[in-house]
């Protein structure tokens, strides 16, 4: 009878280049007898470990203030001794931004949040002093037909009696119902209704209220005398 044959069992670990990088690779190695197994058990990783690294985001950090003209200074520093906070606030902001402070410092300096004194710089950058007025600076116009434009001046014109309602004058609030209930708009604002009537020229017309007193002499005295 043969001897029996000693298995001996070794791992190890080795380098392949892939694709023209080096991977390193976990190897066992089996021997029976005269006989050698190679096994490759598993990828370890590349050989140099490649880490993805994002890149950063560019930050509002660095937003300045864009030149400014004599007057806009004047008027920014007039603006600080208003007696609107609002106002007063946001000229110290653009002030400080005009002499190249940072947001962050600028909001250490003020005790303001740096996303509001940077929303102040780009609210200067593209509508000027508007901005010192808390909301008055343009923003997006709603956008309306010119067939409900007209539709909207239209009724705006008609007596709500002849549409059936039951009150005799238009107001703003009235209208804006209105409108919306009929289906002309889907929505639109007291301010956005406004405009389109002094736009058009018109106003709506107020309703007039009348007092009466139970003197028997009232229809004389306010009417004349009938005969």
């Amino acid at each position: 009878m043969h001897p029996k044959l000693k298995r001996d069992i070794m791992t190890y670990i080795e380098i392949k280049t892939v694709h023209g990088r080096q991977y390193k690779y976990l190897r066992k190695s089996i021997r029976d007898g005269e006989k050698v197994r190679h096994i490759m058990v598993k990828c370890l990783g590349p050989l140099q470990p490649i880490y993805k690294t994002k890149r950063s985001r560019k930050t509002n950090a660095s937003v300045y203030l864009k030149p400014i003209t004599p007057d806009e200074m004047n008027a920014l520093k007039r603006a600080i001794r208003s007696n609107n906070a609002f106002v007063r606030d946001r000229a110290k902001i653009l002030l400080r931004s005009s002499q190249r402070y940072i947001p962050r410092e600028i909001a250490d300096k003020t005790g303001c949040e740096a996303r509001k004194v940077r929303n102040a710089i780009k609210a200067f950058n593209q509508h000027g002093l508007k901005t010192l007025n808390r909301g008055k600076a343009p923003g997006a116009e709603p956008k309306f037909s010119k067939e409900q434009k007209a539709q909207i001046l239209m009724i705006a014109a008609t007596e709500p009696k002849k549409l059936k309602l039951h009150f005799t004058t238009w107001s703003l609030q009235k209208l804006q119902q209105y409108l919306i209930q009929q289906g002309v708009v889907d929505s639109i604002s007291i301010e956005a209704i406004r405009c389109l009537l002094k736009q058009a020229g018109m106003k709506l017309q107020k309703s007039k209220r009348f007092q009466y007193s139970n003197d028997p002499l009232f229809a004389k005295k306010n009417y004349g005398s009938t005969r």
